[in-house]
């Protein structure tokens, strides 16, 4: 007789039990790529300024260097006027000079420039180093390459980076009701692939999403084992519960071993962790938002801990709307918007069904109620993830 009862695990065992299962066999390898191509990706190594920016004091703008000095006690009324000076476009050493008057502020005459008000020194220069410092640490390893990282590794000298090569992650949803457009009443769009295609893509894994199989135990196994041939990870979506047509947990226990079967989340529960060929096999709930929560707050979260990296999550600090309960024993992920209002973040609380997709599209982010909590008060000030 099929066992429907499940024995959930806390969350932090299931990410302890990936990370056994990934460090007995990936490790991941390192390549040198331009700096333009750096996209998604991690550092793999400590990145220091190769070169100072700006090199030396250089203007801020265009005009004319001087020493500020010679331009005290000038004003409308009691012009002066400069003989020392150099002329200077923006970025150009200023060399001696101390400060830089815009073209525009000055007057020409007979090979001197006539002033009309006072500058102090450093005035419309950029000071040598301003940016970046030899020798400065921009970026360190581990960390996740963002748009302005790469501005500053250009600043600081670097063409050519090192990264990490993420994993090849294959993506194979389950069920004979699934299919790209319905034609029949008894069909569903097969959309999971998206949240799963789009939610590690951005941090560089390299992704394949096969056609729905059947819910068939001998199908669903040759098609895992081919799976694992190529890929380093798969993932296996719907037939996660523990139903007679669930079968996820079945085919892994037929072929490897199950390490986890249930984790103790709302929503994502019926999560299966395994190991098959000594690669990680997951079998991700079908509900989409459960889903999500399972890869951002399970997987990814084992992932980044167990490689060391750092993929710079933005949470921001809000004030909870209304009260907010929650089932003692079982990790909580509460989708919430999020408003400024006379200064303040404001949290206000989504619909919390497993199977309401509108509710992450209209999420700001998310916060996360413990385990052992069973209440959070209104009016509580909360971290919420961005999502």
């Amino acid at each position: 007789m099929k066992d429907y009862h499940f024995s959930a695990v806390l969350p932090q065992h299931a990410r302890v039990s990936i990370q056994e299962i990934l460090k007995k066999y990936l490790v991941l390898e390192e390549e040198e790529i331009s700096l333009y191509d750096a996209k998604n990706r991690f550092v793999a190594e400590d990145c220091k300024a190769i070169h100072t920016s700006p090199p030396t004091d250089v203007a801020a703008m265009d005009g004319y260097a001087v020493m500020a000095e010679e331009t005290f006690d000038a004003y409308d009324t009691n012009p002066k006027y400069v003989e020392s000076f150099k002329t200077v476009q923006t970025g150009e050493s200023i060399d001696n000079f101390n400060a830089v008057i815009p073209f525009e502020d000055v007057q020409l005459e007979n090979g001197k420039i006539k002033i009309f008000q006072s500058y102090y020194p450093r005035q419309n220069v950029r000071s040598q180093g301003e940016d970046i410092k030899e020798g400065e640490m921009l970026i360190k390893k581990g960390e996740f390459l963002t748009f302005f990282d790469k501005v500053y590794l250009k600043a600081g000298g670097w063409l050519n980076i090192k990264v990490y090569k993420m994993p090849k992650v294959a993506f194979l949803p389950t069920g004979d009701e699934l299919v790209d457009r319905i034609e029949k009443t008894e069909q569903l769009v097969e959309f999971n692939s998206v949240i799963f295609s789009e939610l590690l893509y951005q941090y560089g894994f390299e992704i394949s999403v096969f056609k729905p199989v059947s819910n068939d135990l001998n199908i669903l196994k040759e098609t895992l084992k081919k799976l694992l041939d190529e890929f380093d990870i798969v993932f296996v979506n719907a037939g996660s519960s523990k139903g007679d047509k669930d079968l996820t947990h079945d085919v892994i226990q037929s072929l490897g071993r199950v390490a986890v079967h249930g984790i103790a989340i709302k929503p994502g529960k019926p999560t299966v962790i395994g190991e098959v060929n000594g690669k990680l096999v997951i079998g991700l709930p079908g509900f989409p938002v459960s889903m999500f929560f399972v890869l951002k707050e399970i997987f990814l979260k084992a992932f980044f801990d167990a490689y060391l990296l750092n993929p710079k999550e933005k949470s921001v600090m809000a004030v909870l709307e209304r009260r907010v309960g929650s089932d003692v024993g079982a990790e909580e992920y509460i989708r919430v918007q999020v408003e400024n209002k006379d200064g303040k973040n404001h949290a206000r609380v989504l619909k919390r069904g497993a199977s309401v997709i509108s509710s992450l599209k209209r999420a700001d982010g998310y916060i996360v109620v413990p385990v052992n909590v069973d209440v959070v008060e209104e009016g509580s000030l909360v971290e919420v993830k961005m999502i």
